[in-house]
């Protein structure tokens, strides 16, 4: 495999947080015409505007009112996973020989967000499989078993991405296809990234040589094209 393509496929799960997971925040809960449904849609406009901290505060808000709804916990996970991915990144673009010290800080607080995403992911999947997978529901769990395989990722659980990209491929088989030609033109992307099936497919291929011989990072590279999938 060539070095462009494992940067892309290295990375393919920052591209889907933005297009593949936004509708999923709310679907759990009323339509726009209701109060909690407009304040819901309104965090998920902040999500896709970029504007993290007023998504996570909207969403924990709404989480803590109405403990219930699960949309609203994805929400909250999913902001505090762009963060922590954000910090990373801003950590990346540092100067090691003069700024160690704002990169530990960097890299600590995204561990942090990362962690506590994950731990709201455990707790929407669990909460939406106990309700049993519906037709209504397949999509939403399936793209939220695709972003905990992307928070596994980045903390560098491998086979539990993998297993949690299996999972969701086999519940939204859509998933593999990637970002539409929608999504694509809003970033600017004039050919459709790899996709988590990609990814899932990579994972498989490192983890099934022995430890010694697998690439699962390249720190220098990492950043690079974290940066580039993000700006």
């Amino acid at each position: 495999m060539g070095e462009k393509t494992y940067l892309v496929l290295r990375y393919t799960a920052i591209v889907l947080t933005v297009g593949w997971i936004g509708w999923t925040l709310y679907d759990s809960g009323p339509g726009e015409s209701t109060a909690l449904g407009r304040e819901l849609a309104a965090a998920g406009r902040y999500m896709e505007d970029g504007e993290l901290e007023q998504a996570l505060g909207l969403f924990s808000r709404i989480s803590t009112e109405q403990p219930d709804n699960i949309g609203a916990l994805r929400g909250k996970a999913q902001a505090l996973m762009r963060i922590g991915i954000r910090q990373s990144v801003d950590a990346g673009r540092l100067n090691p020989a003069k700024q160690a010290f704002e990169i530990d800080r960097l890299q600590r607080e995204s561990n942090q967000q990362l962690r506590l995403a994950l731990a709201l992911y455990d707790q929407s999947i669990d909460r939406e499989t106990a309700r049993g997978t519906t037709e209504s529901n397949r999509r939403a769990l399936g793209v939220a078993f695709a972003n905990r395989g992307i928070l596994k990722d980045q903390l560098g659980d491998y086979a539990g991405a993998l297993s949690d990209y299996r999972e969701g491929l086999g519940l939204e088989p859509e998933l593999a296809e990637g970002p539409g030609f929608l999504t694509r033109f809003l970033r600017n992307q004039s050919e459709r990234p790899p996709s988590i099936a990609d990814r899932a497919r990579y994972l498989a291929e490192q983890l099934a040589k022995p430890p010694a011989e697998r690439l699962m990072r390249v720190p220098e590279q990492d950043r690079q094209q974290r940066a580039y999938l993000l700006e």
